[in-house]
């Protein structure tokens, strides 16, 4: 079966040279003379190949390039212009373009490009990339995540306790069981506890155990979760949160490798390795005497701070692409596909409850979405924090911020869709492309002229 090129181009003549050219080397080529044409055929034709001129009527190349990366990402564009510059070949790439052609080119460049992305394409097919599959669940290629992954390993086969701080969300619980995974304590247990969860008395007696009789209502001996880990590793989650009493006495177990469960006399002696995690700035809190300063130095043997999600967005895309495929194993689904442009608009949110609000905002956007494409207007983020640009803190600056914060979440909300945005946000479609112009918007959002037909 030949291979199927779409060319989109509105000039007559190297539409039909470029077609010409293509059918005499053997693919099967279909046309389209402007960009609305282009979209249509694309959906129809499903080809294995597009060749789109960037300035076209109706919908610009850019536009239609960010389209078809949403519809399906595998298949390959070309783009080609007579305003070709570096800049512009460089943009066209980092939005998935496969390759770039300046016009005026020669038969046999055409030629070559195209034989070079079948190619190219060819190995991806018969050698797939493999997919992330993370370290002990930790995802992600970025700076900060391979120093605090060749951290763990570092200090994984010491027995000295960890203190791990970060946001909520972050993953600290996952830190600390990959901690565990890679230490010499891995064929024995890890047991975690949520500090802030129970009462005074609760956590007592579940972090030391009791003896019968010890309280009403103890009608048994209880191991704490000291006595369960003994030999392996405890995950003391949410540390800033114990009360003064409990902070002694955990210190004296940290101490002396002891303690008594409540209700008892009999010293009891354990070999653990203690992990804690908190999100509270433990310094502050030790300068209001809310944390004991000698349990926090002996807590703070070996630190590990987690980095944020927004401080490290390069990593969503392996985020997503694993939770997705997660999720919809569980939910017994095929997984969609996620275009360029959708997952621009995931990587551009703050994320500010971090990896755990990605992962429940996907599981939600899975089960609520239909078809094999995830697109971007069903990415959408209710009360979503802006990221502000730096302003001298003069009124007219922060005006003008905000109005651009407001204007791109618009767009980004309508899919790039003007009429649309321009509803939302109570103006006339010809006032927000005076402001589109102002901030120079269009660029990002598909150029000038492509709302025809799309609203």
């Amino acid at each position: 079966m030949k291979l199927k090129i779409l060319v989109i181009e509105d000039d007559q003549t190297m539409r039909e040279g470029i077609a010409t050219v293509l059918q005499k080397t053997g693919y099967a080529v279909q046309t389209a003379a402007d960009g609305h044409a282009g979209a249509q055929l694309f959906r129809e034709l499903q080809p294995d190949l597009v060749i789109s001129d960037l300035k076209l009527p109706g919908k610009s190349g850019m536009h239609l390039l960010q389209e078809f990366q949403d519809q399906n990402a595998s298949i390959p564009v070309i783009l080609i212009s007579a305003f070709g510059t570096i800049d512009l070949a460089v943009n066209a790439l980092k939005l998935g373009a496969r390759d770039f052609i300046a016009k005026p080119f020669t038969i046999d460049e055409l030629k070559s490009k195209v034989a070079f992305v079948f190619e190219d394409f060819k190995a991806q097919k018969v050698s797939p990339k493999p997919l992330l599959e993370g370290f002990h669940g930790l995802v992600g290629s970025s700076d900060q995540m391979q120093q605090l992954i060749g951290r763990i390993k570092q200090i994984a086969a010491v027995d000295s306790p960890v203190l791990v701080t970060g946001e909520s969300g972050t993953g600290k619980e996952l830190i600390a069981r990959a901690l565990h995974l890679e230490s010499p304590r891995a064929a024995k247990q890890i047991v975690a506890i949520n500090c802030s969860a129970l009462t005074d008395t609760l956590l007592e007696s579940e972090l030391f155990g009791h003896e019968k009789g010890a309280f009403t209502g103890a009608v048994r001996l209880h191991k704490g979760i000291f006595e369960q880990a003994n030999g392996g590793t405890i995950l003391l989650d949410e540390i800033g949160d114990i009360s003064p009493q409990l902070q002694v006495k955990l210190l004296r177990v940290l101490q002396n490798h002891s303690f008594q469960r409540v209700g008892g006399t009999q010293e009891i002696s354990v070999d653990v390795r203690v992990i804690a995690a908190t999100n509270r700035d433990l310094e502050t809190a030790m300068e209001q005497k809310k944390f004991r300063e000698d349990l926090y130095f002996r807590l703070n043997v070996l630190p590990l701070e987690i980095p944020a999600l927004r401080e490290r967005a390069e990593d969503i895309p392996d985020l997503v692409n694993h939770f997705v495929k997660l999720k919809c194993k569980r939910l017994k689904r095929k997984s969609p596909e996620i275009g360029i442009r959708t997952m621009e608009k995931l990587t551009a949110y703050e994320w500010p409850g971090n990896i755990r609000e990605l992962e429940n905002f996907l599981e939600r956007l899975l089960i609520f979405s239909e078809g094999d494409v995830i697109k971007p207007d069903q990415v959408y983020f209710e009360n979503a924090p802006s990221k502000k640009g730096k302003t001298n803190g003069k009124l007219n600056e922060v005006l003008e911020q905000t109005e651009l914060d407001l204007i791109r979440n618009a767009l980004n909300w309508a899919g790039g869709v003007k009429q649309k945005a321009a509803r939302k946000l109570g103006l006339k479609t010809s006032t927000l492309y005076y402001k589109m112009e102002k901030y120079g918007l269009f660029e990002e959002f598909g150029g000038k002229n492509n709302d025809k037909g799309e609203d």
